[in-house]
C-alpha cells in the first residue's frame, strides 16, 4: 500500500538567484520562486549533466536539490554533483534538500503532497524499488561534509530535509591552491 506523506512548503522562501538542480522536473521550486522573482533575482532548473556547460561558477546564492539525489544509482555520482553545486554556488551560498531516507535493502513507495505558498498542493509518487541503492540521510551527510555545514536537519516519514552552507574552500582547492 502506498504511504502518503505531507511537505509543507508554504513559508520557504529563497533569496537571491536560485539554481534548481533536478532529474525530473517537478516544477515545484520555480512555483515557489515565481511568486518573488524581480529584476535582481532568477531562477534557473537544469536537468541532467549536459545542461550544467551553461552554468558560471559562483553565480548562484542558493541550490535547491528536490528529490534528486536518489534520482542518483552511485555515491560517487551524487559526490560529483555535491562538487558542482559547491563551486556554482557564492562564497556564502545555500544548499537547501529535500530527498528520500533509503538505505540499502530498503524500498521506498509514497505519494508525496506539496503544500506550496499560494496554498495550492501538488501531487507528487515517488517510487525507489532499487534494493542495492542508498539513498539514506547518513550518506548523503558523508557526501556534504567537506563542501557544506549542515544547518538544519530535519527527517519524518523517511523524507530529510536540510540546509547546508557553503564552506570558505574545498579539501580539493586547498590541495590545488597549495602549489
Amino acid at each position: 500500500m502506498k504511504r502518503e506523506v505531507f511537505i509543507n512548503l508554504e513559508k520557504e522562501i529563497f533569496k537571491g538567484n536560485i539554481l534548481d538542480i533536478g532529474f525530473s522536473n517537478y516544477g515545484i521550486i520555480y512555483n515557489i520562486c515565481k511568486q518573488y522573482i524581480d529584476d535582481s533575482n532568477s531562477v534557473e532548473y537544469i536537468e541532467g549533466k549536459g545542461d550544467k556547460t551553461k552554468i558560471e561558477e559562483g553565480s548562484y546564492d542558493t541550490c535547491a536539490l528536490f528529490f534528486t539525489l536518489s534520482d542518483m544509482k552511485f555515491t560517487k555520482s551524487k559526490e560529483k554533483l555535491i562538487e558542482d553545486v559547491y563551486k556554482f554556488l557564492k562564497r556564502d551560498g545555500l544548499l537547501y534538500i529535500w530527498d528520500i531516507d533509503k538505505g540499502f535493502g530498503k524500498i521506498f513507495n509514497s505519494r508525496i503532497n506539496i503544500v506550496l505558498p499560494d496554498k495550492n498542493t501538488k501531487k507528487i509518487n515517488l517510487r525507489d524499488l532499487n534494493l542495492f541503492k542508498n539513498s539514506s540521510k547518513e550518506n548523503t551527510i558523508q557526501i556534504l561534509k567537506p563542501y557544506f555545514e549542515i544547518t538544519t536537519l530535519k527527517s519524518s516519514d523517511n523524507i530529510y530535509y536540510m540546509i547546508c552552507k557553503r564552506r570558505g574552500k574545498s579539501k580539493d582547492e586547498s590541495i590545488i591552491s597549495g602549489n
